[in-house]
């Protein structure tokens, strides 16, 4: 079998041996589907299938150890795929950077459209997700560099971090709120206060988390969501306190919100992250220092 007919096997046995099923699932007729299983236990003179009034009923002992042979097959395949378009990618000049959608918007835009006008023969793919999403990516090496908020529980013997924001996480809140008021607010005067932020894909909502056990407080997170937009709408009709990095503030025009901040801050550290190597491509050198010079 190639990799087309494994996947087609592999299909079969998933959908419950139904052919019909099957066959819809990737859109090929059910009679060739049938023609590619009795085509091969003829040339291989070996059962796949049991079968009952010519239907397929389920798996032969062989069936079951091919299955499980063709799963790794596919597997291996796909990631051999993957090296080859990363690899492709090296070679045209492109690089995967991946970056959280907040920090994309607050600090990289101006950085990117200049980056890009300077440098056209440089290209970037950039990856936006949450932090914790796109830590996982970079460490199976689907990306080549990755933008992170502090801590990233990166090992230091094997990557390197640069500093290249340093910011906290502060309170929104209504202009009507109780404790809008206040110069700076202390943790446990949110204990009564529904509270809103990220949702568990950011490191914000571990920071947040972690900071309520730390503190003792009694704080309970009602609102996660992906996007701060909503979450900051969340506190104008209520007394919901928006937990969030401090740069969203400068995005509220309306006089309708407040941003506080706490007496002893969440820090919220912006990290430029790439592997140790013994020699990096002249594009991965160009884009290092490039962030880091606009940055510092």
């Amino acid at each position: 079998m190639d990799i087309t007919q494994l996947n087609y096997f592999i299909n079969i046995v998933e959908c419950g041996c139904n052919l019909s099923l099957a066959a819809k699932k990737i859109h090929i007729s059910q009679s060739a589907l049938s023609q590619m299983i009795t085509n091969f236990e003829k040339d291989e003179e070996l059962s796949l299938f049991y079968r009952k009034n010519g239907r397929l009923e389920e798996m032969t002992p062989s069936g079951i150890k091919l299955y499980r042979y063709a799963l790794d097959i596919l597997k291996m395949h796909d990631e051999m795929k993957n090296m080859i378009r990363k690899e492709s990618s090296k070679q045209k000049g492109t690089i995967r950077l991946g970056v959280p959608s907040l920090i994309l918007r607050v600090f990289f835009s101006n950085f990117f459209s200049k980056f890009i006008v300077e440098n056209p023969e440089i290209k970037i793919e950039i990856v936006e997700d949450g932090c914790n999403e796109l830590r996982r990516m970079f460490l199976q090496k689907d990306l080549d560099y990755v933008v992170l908020i502090e801590p990233t529980n990166l090992d230091p013997k094997a990557y390197e971090e640069h500093v290249i924001q340093i910011d906290e996480l502060t309170a929104f809140m209504s202009a009507t709120h109780d404790l809008s008021k206040k110069n700076k607010i202390n943790w446990t005067e949110i204990d009564d206060y529904p509270i809103a932020t990220f949702n568990e894909s950011f490191v914000t909502n571990d920071l947040v988390k972690r900071t309520f056990k730390e503190k003792n407080s009694n704080a309970e997170i009602i609102f996660t969501s992906s996007s701060w937009d909503f979450l900051i709408e969340t506190t104008r009709y209520s007394d919901t306190i928006a937990i969030l990095p401090s740069p969203i503030g400068r995005y509220l025009n309306s006089e309708d919100y407040v941003e506080k901040s706490f007496k002893n801050p969440i820090p919220f550290n912006v990290l430029l992250c790439r592997p140790i190597k013994t020699n990096y491509s002249v594009v991965e050198t160009k884009l290092h220092e490039s962030v880091l010079s606009y940055f510092y």
